[in-house]
């Protein structure tokens, strides 16, 4: 079986799975307990923390364990505009499903207004039409750092630095990049990343807001991660998480390299007729293509017949029936969107799993 649906999830790793087990024996206790098992779980809590302190090369205070990048990012736009009258919001079209959820109901509310950031064929905001958009009610600017459809890479040093000189808070959805390429988070004020898309588990997260900032928890009484979270800390999950976060920036410049490689491999291979989306500066590890002349799902379950999984679309998105957001904002038709396919990699994958796919592709598109 080859799987080139990373960006969906990764399966979790041997180490990360070994820790969550003992981890899920040793350290049971809830860690706002005040009995011996309780502090102890907690020292954990605290362990990891400055753990992803220390790979993140951020203040401690800042980091907020949470269930993954969904919950991320709906606590991060939460907590802004709960701290702020203003109501503006300026997102890029092509963010992950949660934050449109979020945004959606926020503005059905009337507790915010969204501004969407124009973006190039290749998916990408320019810096300097963000300036332009800017105004004096804007809240908050939400741009991710990688698509998880086709990849595209925004210039996130350069929209952050123009956030931060108009004193405007900036969160960055980083759950695609962290781990897998450079990602510069000086003058980000909050970003998510998720553990089970590095094989770490499903069910833990993390949220960074920076502690300078004075934002307030928008739910009363909260005791958990400062305030911000409810709910008992799932201290075993997050420890493997910690396991799954040192490995993958471990072998992260090597796996680009490789990974490169491998998509490189299919690049080069496919006809034409096939489009690769979202230009020149993309994810290694994501490769986006519209098809010439068959429905995305159609393809996506031959290549699974033949032993190939990919997806047509982000994993959070499969069950809504309207077409991609980031494809028709990238100038796609809606017949075009569901030409789509997504293929991911991961570290399972070598370069003869690319010399296999295109072969498949290229025998589905001589049948039609």
């Amino acid at each position: 079986m080859i799987y080139f649906d990373h960006a969906g999830t990764t399966q979790i790793s041997d180490a990360a799975l070994k820790v969550f087990s003992e981890a899920s024996k040793e350290f049971f206790a809830n860690s706002e307990s005040l009995h011996d098992s309780g502090t102890k779980a907690a020292a954990l809590l605290q362990r990891c923390r400055e753990s992803f302190a220390e790979i993140l090369k951020v203040p401690a205070r800042g980091i907020i364990f949470t269930s993954g990048g969904t919950e991320s990012n709906q606590i991060a736009i939460q907590t802004v505009l709960h701290t702020t009258t203003k109501k503006e919001v300026l997102v890029s079209p092509l963010e992950h499903a949660s934050i449109w959820q979020q945004l959606v109901a926020l503005e059905q509310d009337g507790k915010c207004s969204i501004k969407i950031l124009p973006v190039n064929t290749n998916g990408e905001v320019n810096p300097d039409q963000l300036t332009k958009m800017i105004s004096k009610d804007t809240a908050l600017i939400i741009v991710q750092h990688v698509n998880s459809e086709i990849g595209t890479i925004q210039p996130i040093t350069e929209l952050a630095r123009v956030a931060k000189e108009a004193g405007v808070h900036f969160h960055s959805d980083i759950v695609q990049s962290f781990g897998k390429i450079e990602v510069d988070l000086t003058n980000i004020t909050s970003f998510s990343i998720s553990a089970h898309k590095i094989y770490g588990p499903k069910g833990a997260g993390l949220l960074y807001i920076r502690p300078d900032f004075p934002f307030q928890s928008f739910l009363p009484d909260v005791h958990h991660e400062f305030g911000f979270r409810p709910g008992t800390v799932n201290v075993p999950a997050i420890a493997a998480f910690t396991t799954a976060a040192y490995a993958i920036m471990k072998t992260r410049e090597k796996e680009v390299n490789r990974i490169s490689e491998l998509k490189r491999g299919i690049c080069e291979a496919i006809t034409e007729r096939i489009t690769v989306e979202g230009g020149p500066n993309t994810s290694p590890f994501i490769l986006g293509l519209t098809l010439p002349n068959m429905q995305g799902q159609e393809a996506l379950l031959a290549l699974n017949e033949a032993d190939i999984q990919i997806s047509t679309t982000s994993a959070c998105s499969l069950r809504d029936t309207k077409p991609s957001r980031t494809l028709l904002a990238i100038g796609k038709t809606e017949e075009e969107a569901n030409r789509f396919i997504r293929l991911s990699f991961g570290k399972e994958n070598e370069l003869r799993d690319s010399l296999i796919f295109n072969e498949e592709i290229a025998k589905l598109l001589r049948k039609r």
